[in-house]
């Protein structure tokens, strides 16, 4: 019989236990209840707080959307917006050009030796497709390799309008080098072979390395009026000097070093003692004491240079 009422008691004590743990776990949900009650009223008075602020000050009304519409421009203009949207379905691309955001004007500037065609051809852009799938700087890409181009800009004008802004080369001097012509630019570099007839009064140099060596000379030739009249190429020699080709195919040869002040020499034989007018095949300047003057005969002719000069 003792051992009856014990398990009466262990079993008592047992669903006190239980009831105390289920009114424990009550009393908990009911703490977070009330916790999320009193979170929910704080942040329903902020925002009653901060929409009565705004509705009773419109210069916050007015500050607060020019930052959010600043921000959305950042958002657009820095190409994120087509970023996100290369990853939308064609779907949404054609609905977004219904919205009025397809591609309907292209303006095109700064370009005289670049065709329009060749312009549109590196553009790739398709009247009526989404301005958002426009990659200004793809396109930038290929318009740099375009012959003419240096520099390209390529903005989208929301909601139709894409503009390109082209730089171009500008032609500096023409190239002979063996049997192959070429257009060059001030640095050397090589702009075009083609449609070399076009260029034809552009200065004439020859010979390997005389792109890249020629901006000095050309430069202190056209500051002499009686040498510039009369030049008809330079040529370069041995990637170290030059010769200068003159009306009537007289050789003038320049030094490797001191050549401008030969330069201003040459200039005063022509003006001061008309060298020109003898028969002379060539004119050597290369010495520091005295000038040689080849005639067509054959004949050599040393001229002792005069003090000073």
């Amino acid at each position: 019989m003792r051992q009856v009422k014990s398990n009466r008691r262990t079993k008592a004590s047992a669903r006190r236990g239980w009831m105390s743990t289920v009114m424990l776990r009550a009393d908990a949900r009911g703490g977070q209840s009330k916790r999320r009650g009193r979170e929910e009223r704080g942040i329903s008075r902020v925002a009653s707080a901060v929409t009565g602020s705004i509705t009773h000050r419109p210069m916050l009304s007015v500050t607060l959307a020019f930052i959010l519409c600043a921000a959305l421009a950042g958002y657009i203009s820095g190409g994120h917006f087509g970023n996100a949207y290369q990853s939308l379905g064609r779907g949404t691309a054609n609905a977004i050009g219904k919205l009025g955001f397809a591609v309907h004007h292209v303006t095109i500037s700064g370009n005289e030796r670049t065709s329009t065609d060749a312009i549109n051809a590196a553009l790739g852009i398709q009247s009526g497709q989404s301005i958002f799938s426009v990659d200004p700087a793809g396109v930038r890409s290929r318009l740099l390799q375009l012959p003419w181009v240096s520099g390209a800009e390529v903005r989208r004008r929301f909601p139709d309008t894409v503009s390109v802004a082209i730089v171009e080369k500008h032609p500096f001097a023409l190239w002979k080098n063996g049997n192959e012509m070429a257009v060059v630019e001030r640095s050397g570099a090589v702009i075009t072979k083609a449609d070399i007839d076009e260029f034809s009064h552009l200065p004439l140099i020859l010979g390997p390395g005389a792109p890249q060596a020629a901006a000095p000379l050309l430069d202190a030739i056209s500051a002499s009026r009686a040498v510039a009249a009369r030049v008809r190429a330079a040529e370069r020699i041995s990637e170290r000097r030059w010769n200068l080709i003159l009306d009537g195919n007289v050789v003038v040869k320049l030094p490797e070093d001191g050549w401008a002040n030969q330069l201003a020499e040459l200039e005063r034989l022509i003006v001061d003692k008309g060298v020109l007018e003898r028969d002379i095949e060539s004119i050597d300047l290369r010495y520091p004491d005295s000038y040689i003057f080849r005639l067509h005969n054959g004949d050599s002719q040393p001229v002792p240079r005069e003090r000073g000069a």
